[in-house]
């Protein structure tokens, strides 16, 4: 398969009814923004009198479509024209799903059950065969121990599902209830659909250009709290305030409420250079030592790293670790350590194609410099001491 956003003979077939202003999406509901960018991509299309229906149950054949307009349109456009396009062109990417044993049951016709609500387990199984499909899975993003255990129900997550659903939930693409259960018999509305497709468009590198215009930004976005030791505070203490002041981040979103994007991301690293600016002291001492709920006890490079991390993207914000450096991004935390150094990167921008980062640098004992860069291809681990972490 290929990595496909659109294609204008996709396009062709498949208008939108509406690019956006749908009455029953009210700028501040919570997926307006992420709504809106999937509309204006051609992923997913309103009701003919105007309406969305954020809350609607997403059907198996309305989800097979938005896979289609926006990864699958050469398989889309080889499938047989007619009713059941959108459900040929996936039938790859729906192994292991309740849809799959029913077309093979139905002796391989599909039926009025592609009109059924997705369930969560399916929505799960499909995500991952999307990314291994396209190439967007990578050691680590299979879950484990600790993102089982971070799963309140896993022990009655059917054995088919359980790789899906843990590795969905530790890449961040479909995470779990209020309660911490994963609830794979429920149901996933359309407004959720959209927030999953923009979350796996970004995985697989297709969102970088959909949120470039200010003007696509929600207005109402949350003050965020300042970064930089205040008085006497330690940077527990300092991580507490902040985690205080902060909401729990809503799905596909930043503490600051605006879309998880590149663009938005800087913006808080930005804050984070106002707090601490290069030259700031931040040493292997006792009063920077930092334990993240998603990270064991740091000190020094990698207390700060964590600190950042947490301050960007929440304390709740899955954590996985990369090997790739082709696939470095915005807001990723590099730590880089040996006999002779110890030093974490904060990537702020990574040109793939220019072969180059920026970052903010600290070294053990030094003091922060927010003016790092290097060719990416450098960053390349022979010795097993080089480590990037993400929470995106």
């Amino acid at each position: 398969m290929k990595k496909v956003l659109l294609l204008l003979a996709l396009c062709c077939l498949i208008l939108p009814a509406q690019a956006a202003g749908f009455y029953d999406v009210p700028e501040d509901h919570w997926a307006a923004g992420t709504i809106r960018l999937a509309v204006e991509a051609g992923a997913v299309t309103g009701y003919g009198d105007g309406s969305f229906q954020p809350g609607r149950d997403v059907t198996a054949a309305q989800f097979c479509t938005m896979l289609c307009r926006s990864f699958l349109a050469e398989e889309f456009a080889a499938a047989e024209e007619g009713k059941y396009q959108a459900m040929d062109a996936c039938l790859p990417v729906l192994r292991g799903t309740a849809m799959e044993r029913a077309y093979q049951d139905r002796g391989k016709h599909w039926d009025r059950f592609t009109d059924q609500p997705l369930t969560r387990y399916d929505m799960a199984q499909v995500l991952y065969n999307v990314a291994a499909e396209q190439g967007g899975l990578l050691p680590g993003w299979t879950g484990g121990e600790e993102t089982q255990a971070e799963i309140a129900d896993w022990d009655s997550i059917p054995e088919g599902y359980r790789t899906a659903v843990s590795t969905c939930w530790a890449m961040g693409l479909l995470r779990g209830q209020s309660d911490g259960r994963f609830a794979g018999e429920d149901h996933l509305n359309r407004a959720q659909a959209a927030v999953i497709w923009f979350r796996l468009s970004d995985l697989l590198g297709n969102s970088q250009d959909l949120a470039e215009d200010p003007a696509e930004e929600e207005e109402a976005s949350a003050d965020m709290p300042d970064f930089g030791l205040q008085g006497d505070e330690t940077v527990q203490e300092m991580m507490a305030r902040i985690n205080r002041e902060t909401p729990r981040c809503e799905e596909g979103r930043l503490p600051n409420g605006k879309l998880r994007t590149a663009k938005n991301i800087r913006e808080l690293l930005d804050l984070v250079q106002e707090g601490c600016p290069d030259g700031t002291v931040w040493s292997a001492t006792e009063r920077y030592d930092y334990k993240s709920i998603r990270y064991s006890p740091a000190k020094g490079c990698m207390s700060f790293g964590m600190a950042v991390s947490d301050y960007v993207f929440g304390e709740e914000a899955p954590l996985k670790t990369l090997r790739d450096f082709r696939l470095l991004e915005a807001g990723d935390v590099v730590y880089i350590t040996g006999t002779e150094v110890e030093r974490v990167l904060i990537i702020l921008e990574a040109n793939h194609e220019e072969d180059f980062y920026t970052a903010c640098e600290l070294k053990l004992n030094e003091k922060i410099k927010w003016t790092q860069w290097g060719p990416i291809s450098g960053l390349i681990d022979k010795a097993g001491v080089t480590t990037v972490y993400r929470r995106w």
